[in-house]
């Protein structure tokens, strides 16, 4: 089970930029901790300026480690493909991000949750692993015994209304509001990823080297 050790919302401080929603999240999730925060501009030299992208990319996808984001960007040098292209396809590729880009849930921590209290399915299996890698064609739903009978139901139902025409739906899903279903396509790229903060990702490999 994984554990958020810190506010989802105190690690956008961590931020040397005034952003005021890492990841554009709808109105009612106001960002308490830096709402009317006002910085101090400071110089900032290029291994601040590239600390910052790595570290806006990484706080954007929840609690993926240090190790495992090295581990994965290493990984992805290796491949044939572009590696921000692969890299960005393992982070993707990840249950907790899948239901995330979906609108099932509000944020990266929310799925998380609802991965941990055992109501996803991958396959008909039941999956507790957020960080779980799904695979070209994977069927992801919703217990139907938790559909039926736990009323949060409306919870997700409230999500994806209140999120739905905010976000860009990802076009390597394939869902079914209808019946709460998702289907992994194909891995996606970078350039068909959205990103509420624009930045040069392309330069954090070399934060590694």
């Amino acid at each position: 089970m994984t554990k958020r050790s810190q506010s989802k919302f105190h690690i956008c401080r961590k931020l040397n930029r005034n952003y005021n929603n890492l990841w554009g999240l709808p109105k009612g999730e106001s960002l308490r901790s830096i709402k009317n925060e006002k910085k101090k501009k400071k110089k900032v030299s290029v291994y601040g300026k590239l600390l910052g992208v790595k570290q806006s990319l990484k706080f954007f996808y929840s609690n993926i480690g240090e190790r495992s984001f090295k581990r994965l960007l290493k990984k992805s040098v290796k491949s044939p493909l572009t590696t921000l292209d692969r890299f960005v396809s393992f982070l993707e590729s990840r249950l907790d991000v899948i239901l995330f880009r979906s609108c099932f849930t509000s944020s990266i921590h929310k799925a998380r949750q609802i991965v941990n209290h055992g109501i996803i399915l991958v396959n008909g299996k039941k999956v507790r692993d957020p960080s779980t890698r799904i695979s070209q064609l994977d069927l992801i739903e919703i217990k139907s015994q938790w559909l039926n009978e736990n009323l949060e139901k409306s919870v997700i139902l409230k999500n994806i209304e209140e999120n739905f025409n905010s976000r860009f739906l990802p076009s390597h899903l394939e869902i079914d509001y209808k019946t709460l279903t998702i289907v992994f396509l194909w891995d996606p790229n970078y350039r068909n990823t959205y990103y509420p903060i624009k930045s040069n990702y392309a330069v954090i490999q070399r934060f590694y080297k």
